[in-house]
């Protein structure tokens, strides 16, 4: 019977071990393509764009052109001190002479401060909502979650490749 404990246990870390594979390529793909400049992930961190992004959602965004914005659309973009895009709705938007954008926004949290941004030809928009990801995955890169678990996932490695696939059991002619 103790060979069936260690067969099951040799699935579950297999099968682990794919999932986190699987999303190992996700977050690869998400990386090359922030590099390439087609899109940027960002988790929302609060629930001032509530009710269409809630705390803890991964939000992936691809670049769209400013002159085709409108108020009421929801854009993502840079801000100084904050290490992501931010996501805020366009109140009024307006080209400048020297062929910049002068965009009014704010977050739909209460009557909220609507902040100035200058951009040039392209904005980045929230394209995809992935619910509750982007908590898990900004709780996974804390070190007193993020250390305990990369020990389990080296634990399940050497489970899967130190217990060797069950042999057949031999049955002699007698």
């Amino acid at each position: 019977m103790e060979g069936g404990h260690v067969v099951a246990m040799r699935r579950f870390a297999i099968a682990l071990l794919l999932l986190s594979g699987i999303a190992a390529g996700v977050t690869a793909t998400l990386w090359g393509a922030a590099l390439a400049g087609v899109a940027h992930t960002s988790v929302i961190g609060s629930d001032a764009m509530r009710p269409a992004f809630l705390t803890g959602d991964l939000v992936i965004s691809t670049p769209v052109a400013t002159d085709g914005l409108r108020a009421g659309d929801v854009i993502s973009l840079p801000t100084e001190g904050a290490p992501q895009l931010v996501t805020e709705r366009v109140l009024e938007i307006v080209r400048l002479p020297d062929g910049q954008w002068s965009i009014l926004a704010r977050t739909d949290a209460g009557p909220g401060i609507a902040a100035e941004h200058i951009v040039g030809a392209q904005v980045w928009e929230p394209t995809l909502r992935v619910p509750v990801v982007g908590g898990a995955a900004r709780a996974v890169l804390e070190p007193r979650l993020g250390l305990p678990l990369l020990s389990a996932f080296a634990l399940l490695v050497v489970a899967a490749l130190l217990w060797g696939a069950p042999r057949a059991r031999s049955t002699r002619a007698a």
